[in-house]
């Protein structure tokens, strides 16, 4: 699948700006904050985006840990790692990484920084 279509779980540390800059390019988000979803555990998130086969949107590392590191089931996991984490820069950051046509099947991790992206795709795992 490409990233243009993939659906998204976006984390509580994702900026409300960013979530609406998201579905002006089209994206299906659905949003922590906006489902009063407070303090659940990453694990729980981890295992609502599987369900619902969306990629977890993220600042935090730990998601990928519990994919990687402990084996939890996952659908995907957009790892944010820019410098500076003001919204603006991350709207300009995802706009860039989702106009581009990538290939993003089912497992995949890709984190994305300032300048550079890197995917790690389900059959690198192990």
């Amino acid at each position: 699948m490409k990233l243009r279509s993939i659906k998204i779980l976006t984390d509580e540390n994702i900026s409300p700006k960013v979530v609406s800059a998201l579905r002006s390019l089209g994206l299906d988000v659905l949003d922590v904050k906006e489902e009063q979803w407070y303090g659940k555990e990453d694990e729980e998130l981890l295992d609502i985006a599987y369900r619902d086969q969306r990629f977890v949107l993220t600042h935090d590392s730990d998601f990928g840990t519990l994919a990687v590191n402990e084996g939890k089931s996952y659908h995907g996991i957009l790892y944010l790692r820019p410098r500076n984490l003001k919204s603006t820069n991350i709207i300009r950051v995802c706009e860039n990484v989702f106009r581009k046509d990538l290939d993003v099947p089912p497992g995949t991790i890709v984190v994305i920084e300032e300048t550079r992206i890197r995917i790690r795709h389900p059959l690198d795992q192990g």
